[in-house]
Formats: structure tokens, C-alpha cells, sequence
């Protein structure tokens, strides 16, 4: 079942429901009001009746035809006049007295004294027992002091008009619930249609980028949980359109970085085969060489894919900042002297241990210097210093070279990312160190960033957390 349709009879549902709970509390509480109401008429009614019956009596001393004069009808409630107000327009033989009450409203008995029902406002009670069960009222009719007979009144409580007036109020109540239940409807089918319509865009656009539409969007209409909901989706596409746009550029680079050297290791060894080339010291290690450079760029794809996964081995032990440093100022100020670069370590005596995995940061620290020192022209300097930092080893790495442009600093640790010709392939490396780099960082719970001006050089930072024993 569609929603909006769910919507609309949960709308009907929820009226119906009301107008039940409003029905059944307003027929409580009207008939409550109209059993008091009455109760106050029948008391009236029974009061007077008891003054005329006395009246009678000594009138026609006696109860001869008292039957006639119960069954007239303005005693038996048809009066038409003003509720009990003593000036009411009565009929018949009760002048200035009428009751607003139905037939059947407060039926009379009268029994003589020997409790036998003698007269009644209904001829249907004559000769029977006193339904005792049903008496409302009950007085003695007196004369001179003298008891001469008992009036009661059954309460038979709703007569004709009063039956007809609470049909009336049913009816009115249906009616208004029908029309209530139409009303629900019609909104029901408005808002539905309003709520489903986002839902039914975000669907299509759903099965779009499922089919490969990668550049599917919905608008965003709303502020509301589904405006929320579109904002995120669209997110979502965008987010896979940037990584399928990565996943093209890391297929097509990572072809780019084997077909190099693969077409110089088929070059030379065809050469060989052909007797163009002879087998020289010379020419094995230029195919050794091609061979450790495709070797060292399926190792960075492999760690590259266990930092993605979270899955990247640490060996990790409790080592010393200074040896550390040490395992990457040897091989690396030999580098810088031969470029003519200064290369320059600020690292205090003193700085705490880390409990780290010490090939995976020099590693690390590797990558950021050879970056550094690759973009650094002659002349300039590279240092490297360390330092405690709220419960952290910091790491910053500062070159005066070529800088990178604002624009590229956010994505500069994305894989094969490029920042423009003075970054091109044909400077060395494969793209992915400083991807790398970031990986191993957060896996030991640290952080990488970089700050820098064009042409002013760079700044590298990453930290290291403290070791602490447990």
C-alpha cells in the first residue's frame, strides 16, 4: 500500500476515532443534563398534580371518574406551555399550568388506601401490581389533614419528545461526523500528496544513481526531516560521484605508473632477444631498478587499501623521539647536501615516549622530507622539529619551496592528487605518499595537516599521541 494512501486513511481514522470519543462524551454529558432537566420538570409536575387530586377530591368527595381526569392530557405531560414558570400558557382544565414534557413522560398511579391502583394516567397499569421497582415519586393525597389516597409516578423518564430529541442529537452527530470524514479526506489527499512528492522525487532519483546516474539530484524544498533527508542524499550522490571520479583517476594513474616501467622492462628485454642489446651489469640493474619501482607501487597500493579499510598492521612498541629522527636524518641530510639544501632538527632531549609502530613513522617522515626536499630549490632549507603538544608528539616539517596554492590544500592527501606542473609525474613519486602518510597517522590515533603559501614554501604537521602506561 502506497504511503500517501496510508496517510489519508490513517487521517480518517484518527477523525472517525475523535468524533467517537467527542460523540460518546457529549451524549454522556446531554444526557445527563436532560435526566436533570426531568427530574426537575417530573418533581414540579408531581407536585401539582398532588395539589389538583387533593382539590379533586373534595370537589367530587370522593374518586368517582378520578380515571377520566388522570388520562386528561395536560396532567399526562402534552401540555405546550413555558417549562415550569408559574405563568405559563397551559390548555385544558389546568389554566396557567404547563409541563414540557412527552407522553410517557412520568406516568401516574393512584391507590386508595388499601394500596390498590385505582386511576392511572395509562389504563395499562389498572388491576395490576405496583411496579414498586419503577416508582419515582411517591406522596399521600390529603384532605383536612386526613389521608385519603397515594400518588406515585413511575419514571418511564424518556417519552416521544424526549426520545426525539436525543435522535436528533444522534443524527446531528453523524452528520457532522460524515462531513468531518470527507473534510479528512480531502486533506488527507492535499497532504499526502505534499509529504509523498520529495519522497516519490528522492525514490526516482534513488533508482538513477542506482542505475548509474551518478549525477542524480533532488531539489530541496523543505527545512523540514525530508528537506534533511534530500540534503543527505544529495551529499551522498556527490560524495559517489567524487570517489567513482577517484576510483577512474586511481585506475588510470596506477596504469600510467606500471605501463612505464613495464614498457621499459619489455623494451630491453626484447632488445635482449633480438642480440640488439648484450646482457651488461649496466642493463640488469636498469631492469632491476624498473622492477623495484613497480614493486614499491604495489606495496603503497596494498597499504594504501589496509589504511582505507582500517585494517593497517602496526607493530607497535614503546620507542624514543630521538631515535626516531635519528633513523631519517642519516640517510636523508646526504640527500639534502647534495641538492645543496639545509636541512636543520630541532628535537629536545627530554620529549616522552610513544608507543608506535617506529617503520610505519619513518616511513611517514620519510615521505613528508622527500616531498620537501623535491620541491625546495637550491639554496633553500628544509627543518624538522619536534615537540610536546597537550599530551601529543608534534611533528612539523617547514620547506622554503614552491608552496602549494590555496585551492589544492584540501585535497593534497587525497591518492595521485597533483597540484600543477611543478608537482607533475616527471618529478618523482607516485602520488601516494602523503595519502599514505595520513593513513598511518590516524591509525595511531593522530592527526596530519599542512599549511602553506605559494611560492613561499610548506608546512607539514602531524602528531603522535603519548605513550601511557595502563
Amino acid at each position: 500500500m502506497k504511503l500517501g494512501i496510508k496517510i489519508t486513511i490513517s487521517m480518517i481514522m484518527l477523525v472517525l476515532l475523535s468524533m467517537l470519543i467527542v460523540a460518546s462524551l457529549s451524549d454522556m454529558a446531554i444526557r445527563k443534563s436532560f435526566d436533570a432537566y426531568l427530574d426537575k420538570n417530573l418533581s414540579l409536575r408531581f407536585e401539582r398534580i398532588q395539589s389538583l387530586l387533593s382539590e379533586y377530591y373534595i370537589e367530587n368527595k370522593g374518586w368517582e371518574n378520578v380515571q377520566s381526569f388522570l388520562e386528561d392530557p395536560p396532567i399526562r405531560g402534552r401540555g405546550m406551555g413555558s417549562g415550569y414558570g408559574r405563568q405559563g400558557q397551559g390548555q385544558g382544565r389546568i389554566p396557567g399550568q404547563g409541563f414540557l414534557m412527552g407522553p410517557g413522560s412520568g406516568d401516574l398511579l393512584l391507590l386508595d388506601l388499601s394500596g390498590k391502583v385505582i386511576a392511572a394516567s395509562k389504563s395499562t397499569y389498572l388491576e395490576k401490581p405496583t411496579p414498586e421497582t419503577l416508582v419515582k415519586h411517591r406522596a399521600p393525597i390529603k384532605t383536612n389533614e386526613a389521608v385519603v389516597g397515594t400518588l406515585l409516578m413511575v419514571d418511564t423518564r424518556h417519552g416521544e419528545w424526549e426520545n426525539e430529541f436525543i435522535t436528533s442529537v444522534k443524527n446531528a452527530t453523524i452528520r457532522a461526523a460524515a462531513i468531518a470524514v470527507i473534510i479528512a479526506l480531502i486533506f488527507g489527499v492535499i497532504i499526502s500528496r505534499r509529504l509523498t512528492s520529495p519522497l516519490s522525487a528522492l525514490s526516482a532519483a534513488a533508482r538513477r544513481l542506482a542505475g548509474g546516474d551518478l549525477d542524480s539530484r533532488v531539489p530541496v524544498t523543505t527545512s523540514d526531516e525530508i528537506g534533511a533527508l534530500a540534503a543527505s542524499f544529495n551529499n551522498m550522490a556527490e560524495s559517489l560521484e567524487q570517489n567513482e571520479k577517484l576510483r577512474r583517476n586511481l585506475i588510470a594513474d596506477t596504469a600510467h605508473e606500471l605501463r612505464t616501467p613495464l614498457s621499459i622492462l619489455r623494451g630491453n628485454l626484447e632488445c635482449l632477444q633480438e642480440g640488439v642489446v648484450k646482457l651488461s651489469p649496466e642493463v640488469i640493474i636498469s631492469l632491476h631498478d624498473e622492477v623495484v619501482r613497480i614493486s614499491r607501487l604495489v606495496n603503497e597500493l596494498q597499504d594504501l587499501s589496509l589504511a582505507d579499510a582500517g585494517e593497517l598492521r602496526l607493530n607497535q612498541c614503546q620507542v624514543a623521539i630521538d631515535e626516531l629522527v635519528e633513523k631519517v636524518t642519516i640517510p636523508f641530510s646526504g640527500e639534502a647536501k647534495n641538492k645543496n639544501v639545509d636541512f636543520i632538527v630541532e628535537v629536545p632531549n627530554n620529549l616522552p615516549t610513544v608507543n608506535v609502530d617506529p617503520d610505519r613513522i619513518v616511513q611517514v617522515l620519510l615521505n613528508i622530507l622527500g616531498n620537501a626536499l623535491r620541491y625546495t630549490n637550491t639554496g633553500g632549507s628544509v627543518r624538522l622539529i619536534a615537540g610536546l603538544q597537550n599530551g601529543y608528539i608534534a611533528f612539523s616539517i617547514l620547506d622554503t619551496g614552491a608552496g602549494i596554492a590555496p585551492e589544492d590544500l584540501k585535497n593534497i592527501f587525497e591518492r595521485y592528487y597533483r597540484t600543477g606542473p611543478s608537482r607533475s609525474r616527471s618529478g618523482g613519486g607516485s602520488g601516494l605518499g602523503l595519502a599514505i602518510a595520513k593513513g598511518i597517522v590516524e591509525a595511531h590515533g593522530g592527526r596530519i595537516w599542512v599549511e602553506s603559501k605559494l611560492n613561499e614554501g610548506s608546512n607539514f604537521y602531524f602528531t603522535i599521541p603519548v605513550y601511557r602506561p595502563r
